[in-house]
């Protein structure tokens, strides 16, 4: 199976949604994307002579939505702009220099990607969104610039599912850890205001 980390991240982020989320609609409807989007992952559709995976226009509607909620419009969609490129020239210029990768380029976009994400993101959906958004968006100019030179090619590839699950992976993880940590430090203040009087 190619996009194990997809089906395997996407199964547990299923789990956590379902289970220890406060019972809500958002709850429900995060399960539910969660659910189609898994049973989605191997459904094709054909336009003109590309194959466009499903889950990957789910992401896309996924990142266009989230997209949509965030309040810097401008500064959200200047900070797509920045990850997009980043993502169809790494992929661009790894085919056409590809002597200067040391690393494999699905470690060096997840890396890049992943970090810039962060950084320009402030909440968890903001930056989920700059992640999935930006990935979405570089991997069909990414593809529709090689389909000039090449037919019957799929927007959406395995990696690219493993790459934007990843990543999804990665900045949860991170923005958990942020909270985590900004909940320790308040405490920490409290004991030593406390100790203080």
């Amino acid at each position: 199976m190619e996009n194990v980390f997809y089906y395997w991240i996407l199964w547990g982020a299923w789990i956590i949604a379902a289970f220890f989320l406060k019972k809500s609609i958002r709850r429900t409807m995060i399960s539910a994307v969660i659910l189609v989007c898994i049973a989605s992952g191997e459904m094709f559709i054909e336009v003109s002579s590309f194959s466009l995976r499903v889950s990957f226009i789910l992401a896309l509607c996924i990142g266009y939505y989230l997209a949509s909620e965030c309040k810097r419009k401008v500064y959200h969609f200047f900070s797509v702009m920045t990850l997009t490129s980043a993502y169809a020239g790494i992929h661009l210029f790894e085919i056409f220099d590809p002597v200067w990768f040391i690393v494999d380029r699905f470690f060096v976009i997840i890396s890049v990607i992943s970090i810039l994400a962060i950084y320009l993101g402030k909440s968890m959906p903001e930056r989920i969104g700059l992640l999935v958004l930006s990935m979405s968006q570089g991997e069909l100019l990414f593809w529709v610039i090689l389909g000039k030179f090449h037919d019957g090619l799929t927007i959406g590839t395995a990696d690219y599912l493993n790459m934007a699950a990843i990543g999804c992976f990665i900045v949860c993880a991170w923005t958990y850890l942020e909270q985590i940590m900004a909940s320790f430090n308040q405490q920490a203040q409290k004991s030593a205001k406390g100790k203080q009087a």
